[in-house]
């Protein structure tokens, strides 16, 4: 089927990698920076003042909707220049409900985790079908846009998923090497350089896989106008 007339092209300037990847890796580290600031607002705010459990899931998991919606607008940015046909708008709502049910898992299980008298691998065991589920959840929302407009996309659930392994990787394994008797501003700076590392490392591995599915999209656009008689 060939793109109607007056329709938004789907790839409109994908012509390399670093066409794309460097301004899509860009935005995803800004958009995370920035987006992180909900979260971490809400955790030091309950932490000060002593909130129970349940009141840590619901706030961050509002706060996490918040993030995905400041990454999923600067990665929107992105998109509405190299693939036009890609709706902005539902592409940020998925970000963000994506997010926003990985914070919920992620605090949930915590509070479970935290609460149970059961063997660590009993809830490891128990809890890692949640785990799996947060990790996949955000490639999933977001093919749900991406498979309107570039066919065969499914690859992107799993290349996200491991990007978002390898990024969150990077903070956890950061931060736990910090002597706990350091002064609290190298946690600091350590964590911002860690979570700079993470949105360059998630931000290079989907941009890359990204350039690569609108560009044999393209690929097939072009053999499907010339089939049908196009130029």
């Amino acid at each position: 089927m060939t793109r109607m007339a007056g329709q938004a092209p789907i790839v409109r300037d994908a012509r390399g990698d670093a066409n794309l990847v460097r301004p899509w890796t860009l935005a995803f580290v800004v958009g995370e920076l920035a987006g992180f600031i909900p979260p971490a607002v809400a955790g030091v705010t309950l932490g000060m003042l002593a909130a129970p459990d349940f009141a840590f899931v619901i706030f961050l998991t509002l706060a996490g909707v918040a993030e995905g919606a400041v990454l999923g607008a600067a990665q929107a940015w992105v998109l509405r220049r190299y693939a036009p046909g890609i709706d902005s708008r539902q592409w940020i709502t998925a970000t963000a409900a994506a997010a926003g049910f990985a914070w919920f898992i992620g605090m949930g299980t915590s509070v479970i985790g935290g609460s149970s008298t059961a063997p660590a691998w009993v809830m490891i065991v128990l809890l890692s079908p949640l785990w799996v589920m947060a990790l996949v959840g955000m490639g999933f929302a977001q093919w749900t846009v991406l498979r309107q407009t570039v066919p065969r996309s499914a690859r992107w659930i799993w290349v996200t998923a491991a990007a978002w392994l390898a990024g969150v990787t990077i903070p956890i394994v950061a931060l736990s090497a910090v002597p706990d008797g350091w002064p609290i501003w190298t946690h600091g700076v350590v964590g911002l350089a860690a979570a700079v590392a993470m949105g360059l490392t998630v931000g290079a591995l989907t941009g890359r896989t990204l350039t690569n599915l609108l560009l044999t999209q393209r690929i097939h656009s072009g053999i499907a106008g010339t089939r049908s008689g196009r130029p």
